[in-house]
């Protein structure tokens, strides 16, 4: 995740400094930048060029600067507000799907404040449809239909929620089965039911919003021998970083030079999960801003570095890291995620 951090006033800005320096020993945030005053030249040219904005300031500010630029629920960037005094974080904008409910209990826990959240789902402890798809990185194809699904659960109606067999886990999740009625079937993806007729054309009413999960793949690198253990630990703890389980994980990926290492090809076996190689080749004419370069395997190996960009290799063209590597006791692990 990409994090702005904008102040106004001396005492804003000392939090902010602060707050990005915690925000950057953060494996799950790419990058983050302070800003001070100019709020309104600052966000015009650079709204959308970042996940999530801490505004420390008045609320009025953001909300009068932010509203010639706000588009879409599908596309804005979350928006915080954090009170001057650092005793509450507002979720001010994008509090489902860009995120800005989680960021605020985030940034509430850095700094000792109180979140304040406002949507209706959240409020009646229930988990929201988009909420759902951008805890667990899937693609809403019928967006037009997250507000009707998202009423109902708020008015204490469960819809029905249909889970391919992978995602299984979710029947324990005590805020799904609060909000959701849970079938399983064969599909690949997720789907919500609201009276779904599978023949419109016969005069029935489509009401199905379906979620199709974004391609994650987790990027590995390794001393030479290690274990089964390290290696499961390893991107167990990494993914406990994202809140997601193992299996959320759609590949592995690693280098052709770790390709024998049978800790990591039992790991692969036993979760059932491709395991897939790359050449350094490959890898050296891969860039991406957001990959770390290590001067330890560019001069063993002669490439930057091994699980961030086959992380992203893997995931797709236009994929982004939501872990930047981290290492485990003789492993380290990326996860990349495709945009759709």
């Amino acid at each position: 995740m990409r994090f702005a951090i904008i102040s106004v006033t001396k005492e804003g800005s000392t939090i902010a400094s602060e707050m990005a320096q915690v925000l950057k020993n953060d494996p799950t945030v790419m990058k983050v930048d302070v800003f001070h005053k100019n709020v309104k030249d600052t966000l015009k040219s650079s709204f959308y060029d970042y996940d999530c904005w801490v505004a420390i300031m008045a609320t009025g500010i953001m909300v009068r600067t932010i509203c010639p630029l706000i588009k879409s629920k599908l596309t804005d960037p979350a928006v915080l507000v954090v009170s001057e005094n650092k005793k509450h974080v507002i979720s001010l904008l994008s509090g489902h799907l860009g995120g800005a409910n989680h960021f605020s209990i985030k940034i509430a826990g850095l700094i000792g404040a109180v979140p304040v959240i406002t949507t209706a789902t959240d409020l009646k402890g229930k988990l929201g449809i988009d909420t759902l798809a951008y805890q667990y990185w899937l693609q809403v194809e019928q967006p037009h239909l997250i507000k009707e699904v998202n009423q109902l659960i708020a008015d204490d109606v469960k819809v029905e929620l249909y889970l391919p067999k992978r995602f299984q886990f979710l029947t324990n999740h005590p805020l799904i089965n609060r909000s959701y009625q849970i079938q399983t079937w064969d599909e690949s993806f997720l789907r919500v039911s609201l009276f779904c007729n599978d023949f419109p054309s016969e005069g029935g009413s489509n009401k199905c919003l379906d979620l199709h999960p974004k391609r994650m793949v987790a990027g590995l690198g390794s001393k030479k021998g290690v274990t089964v253990d390290q290696v499961f630990f390893a991107i167990r703890s990494a993914l406990q970083h994202l809140h997601l389980p193992f299996e959320r994980l759609d590949a592995l990926a690693t280098a052709d030079v770790k390709k024998d290492e049978e800790g990591i090809i039992t790991v692969a076996s036993q979760s059932n999960l491709p395991l897939e190689i790359l050449s350094l080749n490959e890898i050296a004419g891969f860039e991406n801003v957001d990959c770390t370069p290590s001067t330890l395997v560019k001069r063993e190996f002669g490439v930057p570095g091994v699980s961030e960009p086959v992380a992203l290799i893997r995931a797709g063209k236009q994929s982004r890291l939501i872990l930047k590597k981290s290492a485990y006791n003789g492993v380290t692990v990326a996860i990349a995620v495709s945009r759709d």
